[in-house]
């Protein structure tokens, strides 16, 4: 399951995003280019019910604006649609 989620973040989020996967869960670490911002991008995908954990809220200091977290425990055709969406958002190609 992460590892597809992983796979589909490659092909669809942008250019000079790097994942990592934390220790331990089923989540994945991804770090966008440095002029996105993912609490922007959380509020226009939840209008669309696509949520995930913005990078800033692991930080009390605003740290990690331009990533997010993202859980692949549960994996399906539309968990992978919304992870590209997110990626399409982002900049990405889709």
């Amino acid at each position: 399951q992460v590892g597809a989620m992983a796979e589909t973040i490659a092909r669809t989020f942008p250019e000079g995003t790097r994942v990592s996967r934390p220790a331990g869960g089923f989540v994945l670490w991804v770090e966008l280019p440095d002029d996105q911002d993912t609490t922007a991008l959380y509020e226009r995908e939840l209008a669309e019910s696509i949520v995930f954990s913005p990078g800033e809220v692991f930080s009390a200091s605003g740290k990690f604006r331009n990533a997010l977290r993202l859980s692949a425990g549960i994996w399906n055709e539309g968990t992978a649609r919304a992870v590209a969406r997110i990626g399409r958002l982002a900049g990405g190609p889709g």
